[in-house]
């Protein structure tokens, strides 16, 4: 699969069930949507449909190398550190632009995808600050 930011290939992480896509020159990370989800869960967070966000319909942020289909850009996090991703609204398909290129392998790239969702969601911050 070529980056959707800079159409070079991208390499795969496995794991035993899941597969990542890493771009060695960018470092974005592209996740099916069902596989975010499980990483998500298996970190207490809640699903990606609850994280929230907000839909930006003025961006124009490229196409799913999958699909050929416009990505929609999602932001959020809080107004000193926003923060967004790219999603397919055919296949699901998640691209995180922001750099991974710590990520060396499936590990260490979920690890960064959930700090990523960690930061995205307001929502977690009001709930772990009220209780």
């Amino acid at each position: 699969m070529e980056c959707p930011s800079c159409g070079v290939d991208m390499v795969d992480f496995k794991s035993d069930d899941q597969t990542l896509r890493k771009c060695g020159d960018c470092g974005g990370l592209w996740v099916d949507v069902s596989d975010l989800n499980r990483m998500l869960l298996h970190h207490n967070l809640p699903g990606l449909e609850s994280i929230g966000g907000k839909v930006d319909t003025d961006s124009l942020s490229g196409q799913c190398p999958d699909c050929q289909v416009e990505f929609v850009r999602v932001s959020g996090g809080d107004k000193s550190n926003p923060v967004s991703y790219e999603t397919c609204e055919s296949c699901g398909g998640i691209f995180l632009e922001s750099d991974f290129q710590d990520a060396s392998d499936f590990a260490s790239a979920e690890k960064e995808i959930v700090a990523f969702f960690s930061t995205f969601s307001t929502k977690l911050k009001k709930k772990v600050s009220a209780g």
